[in-house]
């Protein structure tokens, strides 16, 4: 490209744009070398003539779109940001448009800006017309969930390889849509999360399957567990999804829909080391499918896991360093992506834990907990306290502060009620607040804690009803300390 175009005939252009733009796709498919592609398919703009928006629309529309997506890839959101509106101003129709938007809005969450991303996928959804609801109450989401089991809960894996396929254009794209945005209003916004998951379901069951129907299906799963802790029900749900994925024989979804699958259904039902295995073998076909975002994801949900299988410590904060680093896009300006902070706290938990006191990306622990802070206050985002009072609550458990693991304890159960979701670190919660209040009960002869104690064992019972191999060393060590701070020495021996 460059001042050597301007020597070239329009048909030279035209020609050479053709060129790149194949050269581009080709290092994309068969080299998964986006830095080489993005040389090639910049140059292919670069000779596109002055009026190509409507003289050479086809071609000019997949330069666009091709170097839009390997723009995300290389985590330039700001450049990604220039070239989708772009797109959006010259795109002739709403087909033609949804690739950018969908980029728009994952380069959006990624820079931490949910309710900006939410915003601009309300109004596509709007234009597509399959309007959101602008504010969205649990009751009304318990009443579609509970019209959606019977339907979702009836179909089998058989029915699902031959359930017909969804082939209405504007369907398709409002699935697309909500895709986009479903993963970061998890936490942030769970309602929203839980009504986007039943329109999803909703769309699939009345238009057919598409390969979002996957994610449909998982999220669903999800909603059953946080919402009626329906364990067997959820994890079930997740299965289908995968069935679903395997219908369409891809593998670019792979690492977004086992982000969902196993981070947070089948903990519930599987040993915590077999969803390790099946994550990182989504990390490892995200890395080749050039799905770097999903990929971060299931980075941060496996390392939580790895502490909760009892990995070494020392690995895992190798790891949450790389991780850091990968979620890093401007360093000049301290340019995260949304779930750094996240991150980083996890890699400041697990380096408490190893006696290491050092800062870690310019940001001391405390700065990092007040960048999250900011991010529960911008956002009303409760999921940002819990996780501070989490790390508050290890490290505190960890060097035997009872009192205050019992405190950070309180404080999560109490921020978790207003989120109605649930995660691995709600077990680890739960248990240590039954190992502390049993604690303070036979160090200051408070026997009433063991009541709390006691609460505790119920609920890891219920637990280990879903999953005995996560859950029954938990309730033995519980029963054991209720045992011995009730003085009964021998039914403690048996227990431990």
């Amino acid at each position: 490209g460059g001042d050597a175009a301007i020597n070239f005939t329009l048909s030279q252009h035209i020609v050479f744009a053709k060129l790149n733009l194949k050269a581009g796709q080709k290092a994309v498919n068969e080299k998964l070398d986006f830095s080489l592609a993005g040389v090639h398919l910049k140059a292919g703009i670069s000779f596109l003539p002055q009026n190509s928006w409507s003289d050479q629309y086809d071609l000019t529309l997949q330069l666009y779109d091709e170097y839009a997506n390997v723009l995300f890839v290389q985590k330039e959101l700001n450049q990604l940001q220039s070239y989708t509106d772009i797109i959006l101003r010259n795109a002739k129709c709403i087909d033609d448009k949804i690739k950018a938007h969908e980029l728009a809005i994952l380069a959006l969450t990624l820079k931490g800006t949910a309710q900006e991303a939410m915003d601009h996928a309300r109004n596509v959804l709007d234009a597509l017309g399959f309007p959101f609801p602008p504010t969205i109450k649990i009751e009304t989401i318990s009443s579609v969930l509970n019209s959606l089991i019977p339907t979702t809960m009836s179909l089998t894996a058989d029915q699902l390889r031959t359930f017909p396929l969804m082939t209405a254009s504007i369907p398709l794209h409002a699935m697309k849509i909500m895709s986009a945005i479903h993963m970061p209003t998890t936490f942030s916004s769970p309602t929203t999360f839980q009504m986007l998951a039943c329109q999803m379901m909703q769309l699939t069951t009345k238009h057919g399957l598409c390969v979002e129907s996957a994610e449909a299906f998982a999220n669903l799963g999800y909603c059953l567990i946080s919402l009626f802790g329906n364990y067997e029900a959820g994890y079930r749900l997740g299965k289908l999804s995968l069935v679903i994925l395997d219908r369409f024989k891809t593998t670019n979804r792979v690492a977004k829909l086992y982000f969902l699958v196993y981070g947070f259904l089948a903990i519930w039902k599987e040993p915590v080391q077999a969803t390790i295995e099946a994550i990182q073998s989504a990390i490892n076909i995200g890395y080749v499918e050039g799905d770097y975002k999903n990929v971060l994801f299931n980075n941060l949900i496996l390392n939580r896991q790895m502490i909760s299988a009892g990995c070494e410590l020392s690995d895992i904060r190798d790891r949450l360093v790389r991780l850091c680093g990968d979620m890093t896009y401007d360093k000049s300006k301290k340019g995260f992506f949304s779930p750094f902070h996240n991150t980083l706290g996890d890699l400041y938990c697990v380096m408490a834990l190893t006696g290491e006191a050092r800062d870690m990306f310019g940001l001391s622990p405390k700065e990092n907990e007040k960048k999250l802070l900011k991010g529960y206050f911008a956002n009303n985002n409760s999921s940002m306290i819990e996780l501070i009072q989490y790390h508050r609550l290890v490290k505190a458990f960890w060097f035997r502060n009872y009192d205050s693991a019992l405190e950070c304890c309180k404080l999560y159960e109490a921020y978790a009620q207003t989120t109605n979701i649930v995660r691995i670190t709600d077990i680890f919660t739960a248990l240590f607040l039954g190992l502390s209040s049993l604690n303070i009960s036979r160090r200051r002869e408070r026997r009433e804690m063991i009541a709390e104690g006691e609460k505790v064992l119920l609920k890891m019972q219920h637990w280990e009803k879903s999953c005995k191999w996560n859950a029954e060393n938990k309730v033995l060590l519980l029963k054991a300390e209720i045992h011995y701070s009730k003085g009964e020495r021998e039914k403690a021996k048996t227990a431990y």
